[in-house]
């Protein structure tokens, strides 16, 4: 169990819970359920923003924001 963060460009995992309610409004308003699976797409050469992607939806997060997201590693 890691945070969205520490994934890797191109790994994959499952959403088990966002710790902030305001984000995970934003999220799931968004299509980011808990239990989807999630990818890392990219990381910007300075390492902050991410772009995730949750099915047919990407989206472009700050690292601070990703610390707030828990993964299951697959």
């Amino acid at each position: 169990m890691r945070t969205l963060d520490q994934l890797k460009q191109k790994e994959c995992g499952t959403i088990l819970s966002i710790v902030d309610n305001q984000l995970a409004l934003q999220l799931i308003s968004m299509g980011f359920v808990i239990g989807e699976k999630i990818t890392v797409d990219r990381i910007a050469p300075l390492n902050d923003p991410i772009i995730i992607s949750c099915g047919s939806n990407c989206v472009c997060i700050r690292k601070k924001e990703a610390t707030l997201i828990t993964v299951d590693d697959e």
